[in-house]
């Protein structure tokens, strides 16, 4: 049991050696004590990488004879120059350590102050085309901001700006000019005093007692370009003396970046190009002497390191799961083990702790954390969850539905044994783009406590609910995406005999229950039949996949809003669509995937639903009102799809083959026994359609799997949708 006291981890760097510096920080502080100098050094890495908890580290290890100075760029990003409070706070640690006097302090720190007021002291830009042909030909401005000089100066030139370009003489522009030389002069004359003095400094009061002055400079990264290439700049123009070793913490990538903007726009050309565009690594070289890059954290340290986050876990599996799932970064590593934290202390204080389970929330939340759009599509789709899980818990891979029967660049597929839970492709694209995702959900596969697959919806959505309170806001574009895949899961039929239809003894039962004498009779006879091997949809088409079909010239169901849907009904199964519409999408799908999907034949359906043995509904024999969304259930609408999984499945995985929907067959309604080659599954046959499973709206007799109804192919209703049905890759078919 957590603490009752707060268990939140800050952010703060430290020099505890956690994820196994400790032979990097001793390399680090021989070069820092051995290795010929002015040495500059480069710490990359990325955000939260751990480059200042390193650089502390190295810190602690220097000699207590040497000098350290340590500068956080980004406090004083806001200077107006940076530079300058560089500087400055290398002079305050050489009066610390007691290597400067008062006096000298007094004096550098003027030198720099004064070079700046030069630099500030001129506030007027003179605008060269409004003074005349007489200046040379193409200049723009000469801007005072950067040309320091005096009071008088800045006169002149606001009375040459009032009188315009025929008062000027070559004579009072040469005076320009000789003014600004003389302040150019003047700013150079102090700045190049203090580099004097201060490497005379170094060498006499440091560098005579065999020390060094050793200046960390961290977070550069988080400045604007400019600023941080003020510093770079400032190492090598000022104190960049004998004695002296910098190390520098920053992202490689983000300053070399801004180094490319910035001089972008000082190397324009007249057409709009570049010229001689400046490469932001080779810029870092010239500056950087020794680049040392942050090193990936192993397994077993990064396990020893969540570990060691927290005194006492709730399950001793949950570190893993952060180990394993967040990659390498200890920064995000410990957010993460916040958020997830906080809401373990929520669902203890909410009494949550029989339907929450710890390491099933550890693993929503690394998800949350690595796969942020994966993480979307499992708030509108909690189903989701168990059928990624299962498609990685599998080994084996299957190819289906492809038009040419071959992979991409022509390779032709191998026949395997399928499984039984199929993702569209354009979800395994996805969830391809993080590797870690495979990670988090095939950890502890035989613990039921850290597995998603056998829990009912409801205790599903109770995760979402909880990290719902540890989003951060979205932006505006990444909301109008769409996020749900439009092609649907499917699962593996595979080939073989089936009873289909209901046994005497089965229909006198159903007719005791209330089912119509004469709508049962067409159940008989039951009879045998042999399938080939299938795909059947997991769930019934959703609203939100349906809504790539009508944004592409679909028909939008009627209760739809133009495009879009009822809101909150994002994974509730689409309903007021026709047969010809059920049909037609299957078409649209096929279109856009190169995959032969079309509407399951009755006997299709049937078996998918039943399975083998003839059952009655399609997880036994008696009715479970918690297995449906039948009338009986009292719910009166919709659920999403998966809701009464997967106490509900059949013995196929398949969800929702009773209740909720209404679901379209491609047969026609034709007396058995079933055959599918004497027209009934003929597509432009006139007659009604069969469709199975019952719906929200009727009693659960209308939900066993044998039941058969049927309906006109142009009518809708609000109850009735559809699922797909595909044919699996075969090799003669190429």
């Amino acid at each position: 049991m957590l603490p009752s006291k707060s268990y939140i981890l800050d952010d703060l760097p430290t020099d505890r050696d956690l994820l196994d510096f400790t032979p990097y920080v001793e390399t680090l502080v021989d070069v820092c004590t051995t290795a010929s100098t002015p040495l500059t050094i480069g710490v990359f890495g990325t955000w939260g990488s751990g480059k200042t908890s390193l650089m502390r580290m190295v810190k602690k290890g220097l000699p207590k004879s040497y000098t350290v100075a340590w500068f956080d760029a980004w406090k004083y990003d806001k200077e107006e120059t940076l530079w300058r409070a560089f500087l400055l706070s290398i002079l305050s640690a050489l009066h610390l350590y007691k290597k400067l006097s008062d006096d000298e302090l007094s004096k550098l720190t003027a030198m720099l102050y004064r070079a700046l007021d030069l630099e500030k002291s001129g506030g007027v830009t003179i605008d060269l085309a409004k003074l005349g042909a007489k200046v040379a030909q193409g200049a723009v401005q000469i801007g005072l901001s950067f040309i320091p000089g005096g009071a008088a100066l800045g006169k002149l030139v606001e009375e040459l700006q009032k009188t315009g370009a025929q008062n000027l003489s070559e004579t009072a522009f040469e005076a320009i000019q000789r003014e600004r030389t003389k302040i150019h002069i003047e700013q150079v004359r102090f700045l190049e005093q203090f580099q004097q003095q201060f490497a005379q400094l170094v060498a006499q009061r440091i560098g005579a007692q065999n020390g060094r002055l050793v200046v960390f400079v961290d977070d550069l990264d988080r400045c604007l370009p400019e600023k941080a290439i003020e510093v770079l700049e400032a190492i090598k123009l000022f104190v960049d003396a004998p004695g002296c070793v910098f190390l520098l913490g920053l992202d490689q990538e983000v300053i070399a970046r801004g180094v490319e903007i910035r001089y972008k726009e000082f190397n324009k050309a007249e057409d709009g190009g570049v010229n001689n565009p400046i490469d932001g690594a080779k810029y870092l070289e010239k500056i950087i002497q020794l680049p040392f890059q942050i090193p990936p954290i192993e397994s077993s340290d990064m396990g020893d390191f969540v570990s060691s986050l927290v005194a006492e876990w709730p399950r001793p599996q949950c570190p893993e799961v952060f180990a394993k799932g967040l990659g390498e970064n200890p920064r995000q590593v410990k957010r993460t083990v916040n958020t997830f934290l906080m809401l373990w202390g929520l669902a203890e204080k909410r009494q949550l702790q029989e339907v929450v389970k710890p390491i099933r929330l550890a693993k929503v939340v690394a998800i949350q954390a690595v796969a942020p759009r994966f993480y979307e599509l499992l708030k509108k789709n909690h189903a989701l969850l168990r059928d990624v899980e299962a498609y990685y818990q599998q080994t084996e891979q299957v190819f289906f539905v492809g038009e040419e029967g071959a992979l991409p660049g022509g390779k032709q597929a191998a026949r395997q044994e399928s499984p039984s839970v199929q993702l569209p492709q354009d979800l395994i694209t996805l969830l391809g783009k993080t590797p870690s995702l495979a990670q988090i959900l095939k950890l502890f596969p035989d613990l039921p406590e850290a597995n998603f697959r056998e829990i009912p919806y409801l205790e599903l959505q109770a995760y979402f609910t909880l990290t719902k309170r540890a989003e951060a806001p979205q932006p505006v574009q990444a909301q109008a995406a769409p996020l749900l895949p439009f092609e649907p899961q499917m699962v593996r039929i595979p080939a073989g005999k089936f009873l289909m239809g209901s046994t005497p003894e089965q229909v006198k039962r159903a007719i005791k229950d209330g089912a119509l004498e004469d709508w049962v009779k067409d159940e008989q006879p039951q009879h045998t039949i042999e399938l080939p091997e299938y795909f059947i949809g997991k769930y019934p088409v959703t609203n939100q996949q349906y809504q790539a079909f009508v944004r592409e010239g679909g028909r939008p169901p009627p209760g739809w809003d133009g495009g879009q849907f009822p809101q909150g009904k994002d994974a509730h199964p689409v309903v007021n669509v026709s047969w010809h519409d059920a049909v037609a999408y299957c078409k649209w799908l096929s279109e856009k995937t190169g995959k032969n999907y079309r509407l399951p034949s009755e006997a299709e359906w049937e078996k998918a639903a039943r399975g083998t043995d003839g059952r009655i509904w399609s997880w036994g024999n008696d009715f479970g009102e918690k297995n449906a969304n039948t009338d009986e259930a009292g719910i009166g609408d919709t659920t999403p799809v998966g809701q009464f999984s997967p106490q509900g499945d059949s013995p196929y995985g398949c969800a929702d083959m009773a209740g909720n929907v209404w679901e379209w067959c491609h047969s026609l309604y034709e007396p058995y026994p079933y055959k599918a080659d004497d027209g009934r599954e003929e597509e432009t046959a006139s007659g009604a359609r069969v469709v199975r499973g019952g719906s929200f709206y009727n009693n659960r007799w209308n939900a066993r799997c044998a039941y058969r109804s049927r309906l006109g192919f142009n009518v809708f209703n609000h109850n009735f949708g559809f699922r797909v049905a595909a044919s699996p890759f075969s090799p003669e078919r190429s």
